[in-house]
């Protein structure tokens, strides 16, 4: 039998929850960000333009910081729930709010690095355990 990556589906998302003693506690999944979404990124946030200097032409390259942020954690976040506000009202999964906790809340941010660091262990036992197949 050989090994298999999907291609249906080939950056799933992974779920955690945000109390592992606490499933009640609500979820959230993230995924990597795979080279394809990256370029499109990479694409969208990007715009070249000439200037001349001393007669010289020279492109230069414009690159939206704010827009690459949203999209790399609009991506990232895939979903969540029972995530909840101060006044215990739900936050809307929306690529606004992904990117407002992710810049402003030092406690959210933190929880998705440890998820995206975790996902990457998974990815390097896999690769060893096809190594050393």
């Amino acid at each position: 039998m050989g090994t298999k990556f999907s291609l249906k589906d080939p950056n799933p998302g992974v779920w955690f929850l945000f109390n592992e003693n606490d499933p009640s506690s609500g979820r959230i999944c993230i995924r990597i960000l795979n080279s394809a979404k990256g370029q499109e990124i990479l694409k969208a946030i990007t715009k070249k333009r000439v200037e001349y200097k001393q007669g010289q032409r020279f492109e230069v390259l414009d690159v939206d910081e704010d827009k690459r942020s949203q999209m790399l954690w609009d991506y990232t976040i895939v979903s969540w729930e029972r995530l909840e506000d101060d006044d215990g009202k739900p936050i809307e999964c929306t690529p606004e709010n992904k990117a407002k906790l992710i810049s402003e809340n030092i406690g959210f941010a933190s929880f998705v690095g440890s998820c995206i660091v975790k996902i990457n262990a998974g990815y390097e036992v896999r690769e060893l355990a096809i190594e050393k197949n």
